[in-house]
């Protein structure tokens, strides 16, 4: 259920970021919420907080310098460095996502009580931690589990 669940969500923020002219799976959308919250930082901070690989992400920061979003600006303690922040350009389009990002929360949470909510929120943060903590299927189970949710989609 959570894997039907993350392909949809992912087909509708995937038509959100085209809708307000992001390129989808490029990390675009984390890379500006990040800077929105954070005032300058470097490439490294920004990989390790979007949880994007360098070579993506380089590339991601050229096209969004290259959209007017953010500005990228060499590092004085560290010549090798950049200091990456957001242009009013970006800020305003930072902001899109944001209020993107909770629309869609509030779309999941629709016709959940209060409480129901609460609760959801509650049981998908120790799947949260699981994931987190790096716990995994159990030998043998693996195999069995994805055969059984593969069949969900024929």
């Amino acid at each position: 259920m959570l894997f039907q669940i993350e392909l949809i969500k992912r087909k509708r923020v995937q038509e959100f970021l085209l809708r307000i002219g992001l390129t989808p799976g490029q990390g675009q959308a984390r890379i500006l919420a990040f800077l929105d919250s954070h005032s300058s930082v470097t490439q490294r901070e920004i990989s390790d907080a979007c949880m994007l690989d360098v070579t993506t992400m380089s590339r991601t920061l050229d096209k969004l310098e290259k959209q007017g979003l953010i500005l990228r600006e060499r590092d004085p303690g560290c010549r090798r460095s950049y200091q990456i922040s957001l242009t009013g350009a970006g800020r305003k389009k930072a902001e899109e996502v944001q209020e993107g990002f909770a629309e869609l929360e509030e779309i999941l949470c629709a016709g959940f009580r209060e409480e129901e909510a609460a609760e959801l929120t509650e049981q998908l943060g120790k799947v949260r931690k699981n994931l987190l903590d790096g716990h995994s299927i159990p030998n043998g189970k693996a195999d069995k589990y994805k055969n059984e949710k593969m069949n969900d989609f024929k």
